[in-house]
């Protein structure tokens, strides 16, 4: 069931992104995925999210985390409406689109941020629930000679099987390169993940590096120490040369640690 989008909208990209070293100048396509549990910081930490108090100066600190990693694209969860999309876009000089999970409890949902145009991008349903609906945003993003398809989700916990074959029924109706990202909530990767693994890598594990080893040693949860948020892309479009956390004085912005992949794209003859 698709769901057609509203509330959107692009924003001006108004600044440059300045290379991270010499070794991926003009070559890294940084990501991030960040759950940022709609704008409420580390405040009660067993309160349910719709009764979270969202603030302008938790956005902030929000998009400061952003900052430090300096991705070109970004897939947010726990996104409380179109209005924190947009806020965070414009203090990101970035353009976005936002898809609520049309949930009837709270309004909260997903958004993708890019320096670059987004072309394109509509959702469907991946867990169809009443009271606890999921679904998933896809979005094509225009880069400089090519585009690539932008999938993001965030699994309910539990009921894997499936939001994880809807997922994968979201990517078996793109061409081209895909990149898939979110929070997965897996207590065990090995409820989901090998299906996704059959078509993409995950990004942390095909590089050893000591930020790489960081975030499967410490996770991306603050307080379960799990590796919950993924970025996973497709090895015959794309090579990994780095991911990791953010640094250590943007983890306490959000329940979540923000988390990144530094990938290069191949070069069209090696793609199939």
């Amino acid at each position: 069931m698709a769901i057609f989008l509203i509330v959107a909208a692009c924003k001006p990209i108004q600044s440059v992104r300045p290379s991270k070293s010499e070794v991926v100048k003009g070559s890294c396509l940084q990501l991030m995925t960040y759950n940022i549990r709609v704008g409420a910081g580390r405040d009660g930490l067993l309160t349910p999210v719709k009764y979270l108090i969202s603030s302008k100066s938790k956005l902030k600190e929000i998009a400061l985390a952003i900052r430090s990693v300096d991705p070109d694209i970004i897939a947010l969860q726990e996104v409380r409406g179109a209005a924190q999309a947009e806020f965070l876009a414009d203090s990101l000089s970035m353009n976005y689109v936002y898809l609520s999970h049309e949930d009837s409890r709270l309004e909260w949902g997903l958004a993708v941020l890019s320096r670059f145009k987004i072309t394109e991008y509509y959702g469907k349903f991946i867990r169809y629930d009443e009271k606890k609906p999921r679904v998933g945003l896809v979005c094509t993003i225009e880069l400089h000679d090519s585009t690539v398809t932008i999938i993001n989700v965030h699994f309910h916990l539990g009921d894997y099987d499936e939001q994880v074959e809807k997922t994968m029924n979201l990517m078996s109706n793109v061409t081209g390169p895909v990149i898939l990202m979110g929070d997965l909530n897996l207590i065990d990767p090995d409820d989901g993940l090998p299906p996704i693994k059959k078509k993409l890598i995950d990004t942390c594990e095909v590089v050893d590096t000591e930020c790489s080893r960081e975030a499967k040693d410490i996770g991306t949860h603050r307080f379960s120490s799990k590796r919950l948020d993924y970025i996973f892309v497709d090895p015959h479009y794309f090579s990994v040369l780095e991911a990791g956390l953010a640094p250590e004085q943007h983890r306490s912005a959000s329940d979540h640690i923000g988390y990144f992949a530094c990938v290069k794209p191949k070069s069209k003859e090696r793609a199939p």
